[in-house]
């Protein structure tokens, strides 16, 4: 009964500290989410200014022009309503306050192994009742961490006698340091990568933009 109740202490350790590391990679993604919309904002009003300033009107330059900055309000509306609908800061104070529940699962479910290990007795109903309440916790949070969120707790708990060969604290390491740092970066571009690839789009048309401006300087405007 005494290693069924370390099992089910180290369960929720484990499921806490995966969605400690969930809460905060939401967090991440909902402060990148603003700060591109913001951003793309301000490039769609200097794409609309540049081509009032430098575009000549009928150019190749002016028509490209208008096509970025529709590009790019279109780019924001579907963006906007996409992170709107996903909720990742309510996700993630979700998962903050049920991480902080198991914490508190945990710590209760330690000091009734202290009394066991100081000789008081602990019935089956006791012990069949902290599973129960284990699962109702766990249960409680609608959102659900990820695999990755896991994998860094593991990364970062590594040393750990519960991720250690069969589970000693002389152990070997169940995760070496090179795996963990892949897990580790893995996590922190696991929700980068999508506005990776949208402010790629955006800054290669935007390169594209000055190319053109650079070979109609020296060509009359009716050529560009």
């Amino acid at each position: 009964m005494k290693s069924f109740l370390y099992d089910l202490r180290t369960k929720a350790w484990r499921t806490a500290g995966a969605r400690y590391n969930a809460s905060r990679r939401l967090k991440r993604r909902e402060w990148v989410s603003t700060s591109s919309l913001a951003l793309l904002s301000a490039l769609s009003i200097a794409v609309a200014f540049s081509q009032k300033v430098y575009a000549k009107g009928g150019t190749s330059l002016d028509d490209y022009l208008s096509v970025v900055a529709m590009g790019i309000g279109v780019l924001l509306l579907v963006i906007s309503l996409l992170e709107w609908g996903a909720g990742y800061g309510v996700r993630a104070a979700e998962l903050f306050k049920n991480a902080e529940l198991l914490t508190n699962y945990q710590l209760k479910v330690a000091q009734t192994l202290k009394v066991m290990e100081s000789g008081g007795a602990v019935t089956l109903q006791e012990v069949d009742s902290l599973r129960l309440e284990y699962e109702a916790v766990k249960d409680r949070c609608t959102t659900n961490h990820q695999p990755i969120d896991d994998a860094l707790f593991r990364a970062q708990k590594r040393a750990d006698p519960a991720f250690r060969v069969g589970q000693k604290t002389d152990g070997a390491l169940q995760m070496n340091w090179l795996v963990a740092q892949a897990v580790k970066v893995a996590w922190l571009v696991s929700e980068l990568w999508f506005f990776g690839f949208i402010w790629a789009l955006v800054l290669c048309s935007i390169a594209y933009a000055f190319c053109l401006a650079s070979a109609c300087g020296g060509t009359p405007p009716a050529a560009c």
